[in-house]
């Protein structure tokens, strides 16, 4: 029991976090923050459609599959696009643009009854539903100070896993009821977010860039040695961090745990982050931005690398609570390492290929992951501690040209 004495100086201290915990951010800042927040309220649709596939519209396993693919390559092509639109259009059109998009992706799939038809509108959704990703990155980076970045993108990926992790309980709950109102709230939000954000964002300022963006392309991107060895550590962590959805679940069935142990336990990763993000973001942000990134990955590695010692709830909780704190760490910290790269002109671009990165992890993951797993867990779960000491090798041979970069 707390004594009596510290408890008046704890509740002032959890008092003055809770005071100074938004300060510093601007309205437009918020716009942004609440229409993502709503736009991931509503997230069901592309999450539960294997489900709509096989219980509602009789797809075969291996059609669903195919399906989910096209709507993953989607998302690819969404962060190729999206990063092209940013330095084009600017990160105000692309974000209003791409959640209107989604809507209307939605909508089309949700009325789609021929297979192929299904196939097509759920590569549109996939290809549309992401594009906010590189415009919120831009925008940040275009908007705050270099040392605002980590707090601020922290807060904006808190706003994204509190919408998601509501939007998957709701979703599940839905469910049992049919699909038709899981694309109702979806195709909703998605119009609502876009309209919050078009009418509280400025314009964008895009005047005095045209002739430096038309000259600018991905090329140009990929000629950055430096970022093409970041984007190389961010997809060898990618990869370890997506087995989370991917082969965890097949692993612990394989220890004879349900699928409703597996929800459990991932629900243990949705509340490290929304609870305790926010109160170590301070923290985060005191330390240099490659040691806070280091520190994530090496609790990722481990978090997952562990998981081949385990076969109990309990030590497959222990794992995935490592883990998700090593996922604080990284989040908050590695779009801040790709705004000190990119120069303004092709600032879009420098966030639409380490959004592919990301998404083309997703396709990998369960590639790599069922392969090894066919094998051994242990095997499986060996290489991905593997993968991330290479991260943190690639990480660390390059932090100090990182840092003269950032000036």
């Amino acid at each position: 029991m707390m004594p009596t004495g510290t408890v008046r100086p704890t509740i002032e201290r959890v008092r003055g976090w809770a005071r100074n915990w938004g300060t510093g951010f601007n309205r437009t800042f918020w716009a942004v923050w609440a229409g993502l927040l709503a736009n991931q309220l509503g997230c069901m649709a592309i999450p539960f459609l294997g489900y709509y596939l096989t219980q509602d519209q009789g797809a075969s396993v291996a059609t669903t599959g195919v399906i989910l693919t096209t709507c993953g390559v989607g998302g690819v092509v969404s962060q190729w696009a999206g990063g092209l639109l940013v330095d084009r259009f600017g990160y105000r059109t692309t974000l209003v643009g791409g959640m209107a998009a989604a809507g209307v992706a939605l909508f089309a799939l949700g009325l789609s009854q021929n297979l192929y038809l299904i196939g097509l509108c759920a590569f549109l959704a996939g290809a549309s539903s992401e594009l906010w990703r590189p415009a919120s990155a831009a925008m940040v980076a275009h908007l705050f100070r270099q040392d605002q970045l980590p707090r601020t993108y922290g807060m904006l990926y808190w706003a994204v896993n509190l919408g998601y992790g509501f939007s998957m309980m709701l979703g599940g709950v839905l469910t049992r009821h049919g699909f038709t109102l899981i694309f109702i709230i979806n195709i909703a939000t998605c119009l609502a977010s876009a309209a919050l954000v078009w009418k509280a964002l400025p314009a964008d300022d895009m005047e005095g860039r045209t002739a430096e963006t038309a000259s600018g392309s991905y090329v140009d991107v990929l000629r950055d040695r430096l970022m093409v060895a970041y984007l190389a550590a961010t997809f060898c962590y990618a990869i370890v961090f997506r087995q989370a959805g991917t082969t965890l679940p097949l692993a612990m069935n394989l220890d004879g745990l349900s699928s409703s142990a597996f929800g459990f336990i991932m629900t243990v990763n949705a509340v490290i982050i929304i609870t305790v993000q926010p109160l170590i973001l301070p923290s985060i942000g005191k330390l240099k931005e490659s040691t806070a990134l280091i520190t994530g990955i090496v609790l990722i590695g481990l978090g997952f690398g562990a998981t081949a010692l385990v076969s109990s709830p309990a030590g497959y909780t222990a794992t995935v609570a490592l883990w998700s704190l090593g996922e604080i760490a990284v989040f908050c910290v590695n779009q801040a390492m790709v705004a000190h790269l990119a120069p303004e002109h092709l600032r879009g671009r420098y966030y639409g290929l380490y959004g592919m990165a990301w998404a083309g992890a997703m396709l990998a993951a369960p590639l790599m992951g069922t392969r090894l797993l066919e094998h051994s867990a242990v095997l499986l779960w060996t290489v991905c501690a593997v993968l991330c000491l290479l991260a943190v090798a690639v990480q660390g041979a390059i932090a100090s040209r990182m840092a003269r970069r950032q000036g």
